[in-house]
């Protein structure tokens, strides 16, 4: 698969508005973060959770950003080999750079839900803080993570399905 070139297509709409909501939610979770830091009495260590969901974020929007030059040139950083393995050599490139593009809507997805996480998990410590007892946020954190595993298997199946036959 090295040096394998595929047609290029920009990302879905969904996606850039994924990428923004998500964005969006790791603002929110430093102005979150923020306004915690005051009524806490300066606890530094708020900070932590947005910084920690920020560099992840970035990570991920570089990941977006370079998809293709980094399945051409470095195929081996991708973990989707058996996935274009089952899209076959047989196929034209245009369809194989459609599906392509379609799984990076749904790395734009998780990197929306990322933001909210780190949105949730900041009210979730800062609410402590304050509060001096434990967050009911915790427990819909882990729902949202069962969630997002959930649809993430869900969507992979449905590209799969649309361009493995």
């Amino acid at each position: 698969m090295a040096g394998r070139k595929l047609k290029r297509y920009g990302l879905e709409g969904g996606a850039k508005a994924l990428i923004a909501i998500g964005l969006l939610f790791n603002l929110s979770a430093w102005f979150v973060a923020a306004y915690y830091f005051g009524l806490a009495g300066s606890r530094i260590t708020l900070f932590i959770v947005p910084f920690i969901f920020t560099c992840i974020s970035a990570i991920g929007l570089l990941v977006i950003r370079y998809r293709y030059t980094m399945f051409e040139e470095y195929p081996y950083l991708m973990n989707l080999p058996s996935f274009f393995y089952r899209l076959g050599e047989r196929k034209d490139a245009s369809k194989q750079g459609i599906a392509f593009s379609m799984i990076f809507t749904v790395h734009a997805l998780v990197l929306s839900v990322l933001g909210f996480l780190s949105l949730l998990l900041t009210v979730a410590i800062g609410y402590s803080i304050k509060s001096n007892a434990a967050s009911p946020f915790l427990y819909a954190y882990l729902a949202i993570i069962a969630i997002l595993v959930a649809s993430v298997f869900l969507l992979y199946r449905r590209i799969y399905v649309r361009f493995a036959k």
